[in-house]
């Protein structure tokens, strides 16, 4: 399918774009400081940093859907995840110097996003790997002197709330899941004509051709007539 094959290309191209724009509400808000900045306050690596970091989250959450086999029963829409975590960013900025309150913030958030959510599960280990790989690799991030975070208290170099924050990321991440009715058609269509049984009533046997000529008890007249 080919617009399958396009999605990590999209994924990466929004990531990047929607990472970096949200990132500038942490420099705008003195939240962290880049060593070396080239635009905005940013270095050049910032977006595809934010890119490549999409596109291995959803490889990653499919990875793990499809060995736990869960498919997402959700019907919550991609934009009401999305603009979850727009606010809870925000929040991490504009509210910076309350980490605490930030902090209770975000959790309040993200178990109000696990209770309208389906699949909590799932979400809640998708949402557990994010807030412990996420922070473990922005604190190694910060060793190597790339930026730093100004704002206190800080737990291995990263804020306190920011394994909070990586929770709020794995709705997104599922959400992208899940088909729309345009890729389940497009799915559909580059398949050939589906043969054989999807239903055999109780009162059938082991086959998929009832003979009522040669075997009379095989199936149900009544059933099969409706």
């Amino acid at each position: 399918m080919k617009r399958a094959r396009l999605l990590p290309l999209l994924a990466f191209v929004g990531g990047g774009i929607g990472g970096t724009l949200l990132d500038q509400i942490h420099v705008r808000t003195h939240v962290l400081r880049y060593a070396h900045p080239d635009l905005y306050g940013q270095p050049w690596w910032v977006a595809p940093q934010f890119g490549l970091a999409v596109v291995a989250i959803l490889l990653a959450t499919v990875w793990f859907t499809d060995r736990v086999g869960r498919e997402s029963r959700d019907a919550v829409p991609m934009i009401a995840d999305a603009a979850a975590f727009v606010v809870a960013y925000t929040v991490t900025g504009i509210f910076h110097r309350h980490p605490w309150l930030v902090l209770i913030a975000l959790c309040v958030i993200w178990a109000g996003m696990i209770l309208v959510h389906r699949d909590r599960v799932t979400l809640v280990a998708i949402s557990m790997a994010l807030a412990v790989g996420g922070p473990v690799y922005e604190s190694l991030l910060t060793w190597t002197g790339a930026f730093n975070y100004t704002v206190t208290p800080l737990v291995l170099r990263v804020p306190i709330w920011l394994p909070a924050l990586y929770l709020l990321a794995a709705p997104d991440a599922r959400a992208r899941e899940r088909w729309s009715a345009e890729q389940a058609d497009a799915w559909q269509r580059d398949r050939p004509w589906m043969v054989g049984c999807n239903f055999i009533p109780s009162t059938a046997i082991s086959r998929t051709r009832p003979s009522f000529s040669a075997r009379p008890n095989s199936a149900s007249r009544r059933r099969v007539r409706g």
